[in-house]
Order: C-alpha cells, then sequence, then structure tokens
C-alpha cells in the first residue's frame, strides 16, 4: 500500500483532471424529488454528465429517494466522501461533490499538506560538517 501522504496527492491530482476536464460538477445537496431511476438518467442528460456519473456525499447517509433511484442504475455510483479514491474518479466520466464533500475534501487534503514528522532529529551527528 502506498503512504497516505502519495494516496493524498494522487486523489489531489484526479481531482484537479477532473476539474481541468471540467467533468467536476457541484451540487447543494442529494435530495431528489422521485423514486424513480429515470429521472436521475434524464438529469444526467439534461446536465451533460456523460455515460458514467460518481456522485459522493458527506458520509454514508444518504437520502432514500437517491439510494432506490441508484440502486438500479449500473451507470450513476454513490460513494461516501472517505471512501473517494483515484481508481473510482478516473473510472468514471463525470463526479458529482455535494458542497458538504469538498469541504471535508479540502479539510482533509489540506492537512496532508500540512502534516510533517520528522524521523530522525535535526542535530547533525558530527560538529565538523558545514
Amino acid at each position: 500500500m502506498l503512504p497516505m501522504k502519495m494516496r493524498a496527492l494522487g486523489l489531489k491530482m484526479a481531482l484537479t483532471t477532473k476539474l481541468a476536464q471540467d467533468d467536476l460538477h457541484v451540487i447543494d445537496s442529494l435530495e431528489v424529488p422521485t423514486l424513480d431511476p429515470q429521472y436521475l438518467q434524464d438529469l444526467a442528460q439534461y446536465r451533460h454528465w456523460g455515460d458514467s456519473v460518481l456522485i459522493v456525499g458527506i458520509d454514508t447517509n444518504f437520502p432514500e429517494n437517491i439510494l432506490q433511484a441508484t440502486s438500479k442504475l449500473k451507470t450513476i455510483n454513490l460513494i461516501p466522501a472517505i471512501g473517494l479514491n483515484v481508481y473510482s474518479i478516473l473510472k468514471h466520466q463525470t463526479l458529482v461533490l455535494t458542497l458538504d464533500t469538498i469541504d471535508f475534501l479540502e479539510e482533509k487534503l489540506l492537512w496532508q499538506d500540512k502534516r510533517y514528522c520528522p524521523l530522525y532529529s535535526f542535530k547533525l551527528p558530527y560538529s565538523d560538517l558545514p
């Protein structure tokens, strides 16, 4: 398994790539008015989201309507933010994030940049080294 810093860097690169390709979309919430899977397919087609869509929510407590609608679809998938990975991002054509998910990912990924734990002290073993 790769170190956590490398996995975070890969996730940042995949998110940046989706944004540059205009395949990253932001929504307010995961509430949909109906259980019908056809509604989600029509919504994806209307918004030009492409053939495969990955919808990322903040946690595993997704609204019942979107759970029922996506359970019958193979092209639209739901995943919690904690389970988001590079493979899932690259496998799907479009990535849809909620506002809460963006805040969560921003906090976690920026923490990885600031995190630093030295493996050794910064004292040099020899006093005559420059």
